[in-house]
C-alpha cells in the first residue's frame, strides 16, 4: 500500500472498474499542480490543469489514455523573455492494482480502489516542456557587449559583438589560401608562347 497523498483533485474512484476486465470510464479532471518547475519552463502554482482521458480495466491493471492540458510560462533562452503558450500532451500509462506491482511509485492504486493521477500528470508535462524556449524564432537576443536586448534597441555593439569562441579560427583561412590564386571557372589560361604566336 503507497504512503503517498496524491492531489485529491486528481483521484477517481474506480472500484466499479476493479476486476472487471474491459470496463472502462470517461473521467475529466481540473485542479492544480504546485511545484511543476524547471530552469526555463514551469507551471504556474495557480494555473489551471484539465485532464481529458478513458479509464480502461485491464488484466495488467488499469489503462489511463488521454490528454493533459495546461498554460505553461516559459524563458527564452536568448534573450530571457517570459511568454506564455498553452501545452498539450498525449498520456497512456497503467496503474498496478497492488503497489508492490507497480515499476514506478505513484503509478499504483491508493487505498480504497482509487486512482491517482498526479504523478502521471507532472511527469507529462515535464517531459513536455521544450528544453529551449524561444519568444520567436527570429529572437535576436541579447548583447554579449553590454546586455541589451537587441530586439528592442539598437546598441551599436553588432559588429564588435564576434562569439569569442570562433576567435581561433579567425585567421585559418587567411592561412589555408593557396600562394598562386585558382582563376574562376570558365576563365582563359594562356601561356607566353601562346601570347608570342598570335598575329
Amino acid at each position: 500500500m503507497s504512503k503517498k497523498t496524491a492531489a485529491p483533485e486528481f483521484v477517481v474512484d474506480v472500484r466499479a472498474l476493479v476486476k472487471h476486465p474491459g470496463a472502462h470510464r470517461h473521467v475529466t479532471l481540473d485542479g492544480t499542480l504546485p511545484g511543476l518547475a524547471m530552469p526555463v519552463a514551469r507551471v504556474a502554482d495557480d494555473a489551471p490543469i484539465h485532464v481529458d482521458a478513458e479509464v480502461e480495466s485491464v488484466v495488467e491493471g488499469l489503462l489511463v489514455s488521454g490528454e493533459v492540458t495546461t498554460r505553461v510560462t516559459l524563458q527564452c533562452v536568448r534573450c530571457l523573455r517570459e511568454f506564455e503558450q498553452d501545452l498539450q500532451v498525449r498520456v497512456q500509462e497503467l496503474f498496478a492494482l497492488d503497489p508492490r506491482g507497480a515499476e514506478e511509485e505513484g503509478y499504483a492504486l491508493l487505498p480504497d480502489d482509487r486512482l491517482p493521477m498526479d504523478t502521471m500528470i507532472r511527469d507529462a508535462l515535464v517531459l513536455a516542456f521544450p528544453s529551449a524556449p524561444l519568444h520567436s524564432p527570429d529572437c535576436a537576443g541579447l548583447c554579449p557587449v553590454c546586455g541589451a536586448d537587441r530586439n528592442v534597441v539598437d546598441c551599436g555593439h553588432w559588429a564588435d559583438a564576434s562569439d569569442p569562441r570562433w576567435a581561433a579560427l579567425a585567421g585559418l583561412g587567411a592561412r589555408l589560401a593557396p600562394d598562386d590564386p585558382v582563376p574562376p571557372a570558365g576563365s582563359a589560361l594562356h601561356t607566353e608562347e601562346e601570347d608570342d604566336a598570335r598575329p
